[in-house]
Parts: structure tokens; C-alpha cells; sequence
């Protein structure tokens, strides 16, 4: 019995409200004054306890002296399963309202850290780099080749053959690149799929770092498409 109780005031109804609906269900019409004494509940509460339920359509009143009676079990669960349903249904419209939109993180790095996190995205990533630069200075070359071992490493640059390991595309007009961005280098990477990281090295160095899917796969696209052309 202690355990119908528990469950029904799950449902929302107070320890007095499940004591008085359990006491009616399983002795049939009763008085106030019966389903005091039945269910333990104080006489002072009584009364309120069985306008309650009445006002939640779970009782029924008639005759003189005045007699409360609860409605059939199957009624009772199919009232509680109509208002759970209503409960879920609201929640299912209202609770996703409330959640924060995730915004995608963009970090900015500036001079020295623009190599440093270079860098640490090398030494992390275990499968694929692809990247594509204007030019790539001694100091960019030198943090490409320390790559992990077997990671993968796919280059587009005016001078990607001088990377070591480095599965290099040039660009045709070589010459006229190198002559133009020899002294800085714009470019960008992908490491394993799952960040990119935009680089300008120049006077002010800056670094672009993204986690956006879209982006990825963007870059990614960009840099294939370029090994497509510079193969033809």
C-alpha cells in the first residue's frame, strides 16, 4: 500500500490526497469522517484533502450525509496518463526554447603564439596535414617536418617540395610566386579533420583557429581542388 502511495504522489498528489483516493478506491463510498479514520488522515484535514481531489476530477460527491467516492481505476489512469502526456508534450515544445545556441569558437592568436600553436597542432595530430601557402619559410618548414611519425603531411606552396616528407603540389607559376610572397606567408591547414588554422606571417603575425565542421570541410575541399588543378 505504502508503495500505490509513493507512486501516486508522483503524480502530483499530495501523501493525504494518494492516502484518501487508495482508502475510497478500496472500501467504495465514504464519508469525510470514514476516510479520516480509514486512511490516518487529521479530521482538520480532511475536508480539504477531499475538495482536492474533487477539483482534480479524481472523486465524486452525492446524498446526505454527504459521501465521497472515487472514480474507477481505469478512469483514474487514463486522467493521469492524459495529463503526463500533456506535461510531455508541452515540455517537448518548451524545454528546447531555453537551451543556449552553440556558438561556434574562433580563437585569435597574434605573433609569437601564432607559431606556437602551429606548433602543438603538429606534434597533436596523428593522421592527416593538408595545408596550402603561399610560400613556407624555413621556420614553418622546420615545424612541418616534426610531425608525428606517421602522421601524413599533403602541401600546396610555391615551394612545398622543400619540406621534407611532404606529399608536395607547386603551384605552376612558381617563379613568379616565389618572387612576389617569398618574404611572408599566408596560409591554411587542416589537421586530422577536425581544426583548421589560418596563418599571416609578416610584419604582424596572426593565427586563425576554427573547430567549425563547415569550415574543415571547406578548407579541406579548397586544398583538393587546388592539387586537382595544379595536376592537370
Amino acid at each position: 500500500m505504502m508503495k500505490l502511495i509513493q507512486v501516486l504522489k508522483l503524480f502530483g498528489l499530495s501523501g493525504y490526497e494518494a492516502r484518501a483516493l487508495v482508502a475510497l478506491i478500496s472500501r467504495g463510498a465514504l464519508t469525510a469522517k470514514e476516510v479520516a479514520e480509514i486512511s490516518g488522515i487529521p479530521r482538520t484535514s480532511v475536508y480539504d484533502v477531499m475538495k482536492s481531489l474533487l477539483s482534480k476530477g479524481f472523486v465524486e460527491t452525492y446524498g446526505k450525509p454527504l459521501k465521497f467516492k472515487a472514480l474507477k481505476a481505469e478512469e483514474i489512469i487514463s486522467i493521469l496518463k492524459r495529463r503526463v502526456n500533456n506535461n510531455l508534450d508541452y515540455l517537448k515544445q518548451e524545454l528546447p526554447k531555453l537551451e543556449t545556441k552553440e556558438v561556434d569558437e574562433i580563437i585569435i592568436y597574434r605573433e609569437d603564439l601564432v607559431l606556437e600553436k602551429l606548433r602543438q597542432l603538429v606534434l597533436e595530430s596523428r593522421k592527416v596535414i593538408m595545408g596550402i601557402a603561399s610560400y613556407i619559410p624555413t621556420e614553418v618548414r622546420k615545424i612541418l617536418e616534426n610531425k608525428s611519425k606517421g602522421c601524413k603531411l599533403i602541401l600546396v606552396s610555391s615551394n612545398a617540395t622543400e619540406v621534407e616528407g611532404a606529399e608536395a603540389y607547386e603551384f605552376k607559376r612558381k617563379e613568379e610566386i616565389l618572387s612576389k610572397f617569398k618574404d611572408f606567408c599566408h596560409g591554411l591547414f587542416v589537421f586530422d579533420e577536425e581544426k583548421t588554422l589560418v596563418i599571416f606571417l609578416n610584419k604582424l603575425k596572426i593565427g586563425v583557429l576554427s573547430e567549425n565542421d563547415g569550415v574543415i570541410q571547406f578548407s579541406k575541399m579548397l586544398i583538393l581542388s587546388l592539387i586537382e588543378f595544379i595536376k592537370q
